[in-house]
């Protein structure tokens, strides 16, 4: 009896190590003011979705078009290559856009600019 109420144990706690190793991945999704103070400067957001264990990603950056934004994102895929998209500056507007990868990571580096000077400059992350 007492072997058998081992190995029931023995078979619960291997499904619960199984199931507990598992990497769930969740959508990210942020979209706020470059400064919570000045709203003046835009708006950035980062949406990052999943299927079936692949991921796309959607970058932006907007507001003024008085101000210039950028948007570095790097792509960091499965197999441990990184992919850089690189908007440069834009008067007004700057969108990156991944469609469904096998992608480990999203790091978006979100810049607004005023003439030669950087005004903001936000790093963001999703997975």
């Amino acid at each position: 009896m007492k072997l058998r109420k081992c190995k029931k144990l023995l078979a619960v706690t291997s499904m619960v190590a199984l199931v507990g190793s598992v990497t769930v991945f969740a959508d990210t999704y942020i979209n706020n003011p470059f400064d919570n103070n000045n709203a003046a400067y835009g708006r950035y957001m980062l949406d990052v979705n999943s299927s079936s264990g692949m991921r796309s990603c959607e970058a932006r950056a907007w507001g003024s078009s008085d101000y210039k934004y950028k948007i570095e994102l790097t792509t960091v895929l499965y197999d441990g290559q990184e992919v850089i998209n690189d908007t440069g500056y834009n008067y007004g507007n700057a969108y990156v856009s991944r469609s469904y990868e096998w992608a480990e990571d999203y790091q978006a580096r979100m810049i607004v600019r005023e003439g030669i000077n950087n005004k903001y400059n936000i790093v963001v992350s999703g997975s």
